[in-house]
């Protein structure tokens, strides 16, 4: 029988619990009642009582509010049943869902990230302050993006067996520009220089695309970051930002910044020194500092020559070395002394190289592009560059590389790959209509990486109403194990130009190649070829008079031996979106004795890419191309059907493909040319931030082909434009919107160029 000796109702600090007391007793037995979710092994563990404790009044309100602090119950009740402690207790209820309804701006996946960091979960208990911490996060998530107009409610739901759900909405409003940045205590540089260091600014034609007018906690910290930097590398030591105010207007539409800071007297380098242990002499650190006294003192520079010197231990083999610049300020004649400490430590040899994430390149194909040995001495340059010769593989989205020390020893390591597979196959689509084409499709796959060997394939379709060209090709880059390349193509083309508006005549033309290359070195090649060809030309009525008396002297058929050379140098960073190097290229076709055509072309590309800040994310690049075709031996001309065009993708964008050039005198129909002059400068930057994937440039081309001896700048054509690429799962998409800026009349112009599979 149930006894209740005394009904006590506790403070308000128990909320709604009920104790019934005895004038005291010892607990025999301790029963919990009304649990629904949480385990009894779990409510014990929350109870403070056990079996023979003495039950009274002060100990059973310790134990209800000890309780009611585990965060687990609604409400508590303390019975006695004899010598057994009855508690009943009401648990609150989990959150079963959690809804998200009108966020756009923000991703649903990162506002639940959010929230689970602040620990709002599905799964956990739910508190009437839940939904005030839900708000209030989504809000500072929001306020993080420059949002402070965002209005957040909830609604509770009964799910049914002690659960709820919760449905947020979420009215995002408009993003916060900044009114104005107000810089206070810059005496000694312009207010305008400083915020040029900002990537914060306010609303102008950039920001439309940028996004930088928008205000955010994190970029603002970023900001006064690149401030302090800047100070500190022009000689202002004890420079101080010395508070920032961040205001928000009534309507929530602007956000207001004023900066306060002391710049504080310029300082110059004093003494240099070198201290610690290190097995590397003097002469050849000291380069490295690239400093002297007197100079005005740079944190930067300082950084750089440590950063200089460790590399300079790390090629050595010394690949835990440790370079720290140790500054000493001297307020009296204000100067900074510094001393670099250097520990070098044990010269480190390499025990293992190994590769994860290639999936489907097998590791012999890794491990020959390593310049780093096995059981050599641990070389970082070495170790940068097997990494960058991965990297122009263009097999992997991301490589990272570490070095790990193996354990129990203090002179190896192992070196880490981390690769993550990528396209490898490079696909062009093409698909269109043009009024002198007609509808015409084509396409090609090129497999970088044939069934994870490295090697090469690649097969070409292209079919319109002028022409059908069929291309199959395989390139073994490691024919030999010190990287002697073999290959070979074997493709038909057939072409009518009547078709196509360009001049009456059509060619048919099968051949094969066998082609070998030899490394020079790790950024240089030199490939050759030896083919055969059959060219049969067929002419239409009316056609144009150049060709008329080409035939009329070299006939309609020919067979043609051939060979070319091609010199390239490559340093870029990357298959498809180099950032940083260059490539040239030198190729000479030349025609072999006994062939029908004796004629030869020999043309030089050229492509530079330069960052223009320390992310890479702005770069200028610049790029030329250069062709000649010549006749030698008894042949008197060149070939007409072997010219060179201009206008298009690749060429000048913003007209027409293969219209620039020489016109025929007969008919006024494109012709080509025996030079080619073409060169792009674009400035790539970056439309969104957070999808490396998408590049976006503007650009200015200009070029032109003419015929030999008749080169004239004033010929020349140009067009400028933007530029879109995007790195799809089947190759760079890319789409250019382009206008003429040089033209004359006659030219045939195209605004748009769409392109899959080419990147630059």
């Amino acid at each position: 029988m149930k006894k209740i000796i005394l009904g006590v109702l506790l403070s308000c600090t128990l909320m709604a619990s009920h104790v019934a007391l005895a004038l005291g007793f010892t607990i025999e037995d301790i029963r919990i009642e009304g649990l629904q979710r949480l385990s009894s092994s779990q409510a014990f563990a929350e109870l403070p009582l056990k079996v023979g404790d003495s039950a009274d009044e002060r100990t059973l309100a310790y134990a209800t509010r000890t309780l009611f602090k585990s965060g687990f119950f609604e409400d508590i009740r303390l019975e006695q049943e004899g010598n057994l402690l009855l508690v009943v207790v009401q648990e609150r209820p989990a959150i079963g869902f959690i809804g998200l309804e009108g966020n756009s701006i923000i991703k649903t996946e990162d506002l639940r990230l959010g929230l689970g960091a602040a620990g709002l979960k599905e799964g956990e208990i739910f508190k009437r302050a839940t939904l005030a911490q839900i708000e209030l996060e989504l809000e500072r998530q929001y306020n993080r993006q420059g949002r402070y107009a965002v209005l957040v409610e909830s609604v509770v739901k009964d799910l049914g067996e002690n659960r709820v759900s919760i449905d947020v909405k979420v009215n995002e409003g408009v993003t916060s520009s900044i009114g104005y940045i107000n810089i206070i205590g810059n005496d000694s540089v312009a207010d305008d220089q400083l915020i040029d260091l900002m990537s914060l600014q306010t609303p102008g034609f950039w920001t439309l695309f940028t996004k930088d007018d928008q205000y955010s906690r994190e970029k603002l910290t970023a900001d006064l970051e690149n401030i302090r930097s800047y100070y500190l590398n022009k000689g202002y030591v004890l420079f101080n930002i010395e508070s920032t105010q961040v205001a928000i207007s009534e309507d929530k539409a602007d956000v207001f910044i004023t900066i306060n800071v002391t710049e504080g007297a310029r300082y110059n380098i004093g003494k240099l020194s070198l201290a610690g242990q290190y097995d590397i002499e003097e002469a050849e650190i000291w380069p490295l500092i690239n400093a002297d006294s007197g100079q005005i003192f740079s944190r930067e520079s300082l950084i750089d020559a440590a950063a200089d010197v460790r590399q300079l231990f790390g090629d050595n083999g010394f690949a835990f070395a440790d370079v720290e610049p140790v500054p000493l300020v001297n307020e009296a004649d204000k100067t900074v002394d510094v001393q670099y400490q250097i520990r070098s430590g044990k010269r480190t040899y390499v025990r293992r190289i190994n590769f994860r994430g290639n999936t489907r390149t097998s590791d012999d194909v890794l491990r020959r592009e390593m310049r780093q040995i096995e059981g050599g001495v641990a070389s970082m340059a070495d170790i940068t560059a097997s990494k960058l010769r991965l990297q122009r593989l263009g097999f992997f989205n991301n490589i990272a590389v570490e070095t790990v020390p193996v354990s129990g020893t203090d002179d190896q390591l192992d070196v880490n790959f981390e690769v993550e597979e990528g396209l490898t196959a490079d696909w062009s689509i093409m698909l269109g209509y043009s009024d002198g084409e007609g509808a015409f499709f084509g396409g090609s796959v090129n497999q970088n990486n044939f069934l994870g060997t490295g090697n090469k394939m690649e097969a070409s379709f292209t079919s319109s109403s002028s022409t059908d060209s069929y291309k199959f090709s395989y390139l073994n880059p490691y024919y030999t194990v010190d990287g002697v390349s073999r290959g070979a193509d074997v493709y038909y083309t057939k072409r009518d130009f009547s078709k196509v508006d360009v001049s009456n005549f059509a060619t048919d033309t099968v051949g094969f190649d066998m082609r070998f290359g030899y490394p020079i070195n790790d950024d240089t090649r030199l490939d050759f070829t030896l083919g055969y060809q059959r060219i049969d030309l067929e002419l239409g009525t009316a056609a144009a008079s150049e060709a008329t008396s080409f035939v009329a002297a070299e006939g309609k058929q020919y067979k043609q031996f051939k060979t070319s050379v091609n010199w390239n140098n490559n340093t870029l960073n990357d298959f498809w979106y180099p950032t940083n190097g260059s490539s040239h290229g030198v190729n000479l076709d030349l025609a072999l004795p006994n062939s029908d055509l004796n004629f030869y072309q020999l043309s030089y590309n050229y492509r530079n890419f330069i960052p223009m800040n320390y992310t890479e994310s702005l770069v200028f690049s610049t790029g030329a191309r250069v062709g000649v075709i010549g006749a030698y031996g008894s042949t008197s001309t060149t070939p007409f059907f072997a010219n060179y065009f201009a206008g298009g993708f690749g060429s000048v964008r913003g007209f027409s493909n293969n219209s620039l050039g020489p016109k025929s005198a007969s008919n006024s129909k494109p012709l080509g040319g025996q030079l080619l002059t073409t060169a792009s400068a674009e400035l790539i930057f970056p439309l969104f931030n957070d999808n490396p994937s998408v590049r976006t440039s503007l650009f200015v081309d200009v070029g032109n082909v003419h015929t030999t001896g008749e080169f004239s700048a004033a010929d020349l054509r140009s067009a400028g434009g933007l530029n879109l690429a995007w790195l799809t799962p089947v190759g760079p998409l890319t789409l250019v919107v382009a206008t003429p800026l040089k033209q004359k009349t006659g030219d045939l112009t195209q605004s748009t160029h769409i392109t899959l599979g080419r990147s630059f």
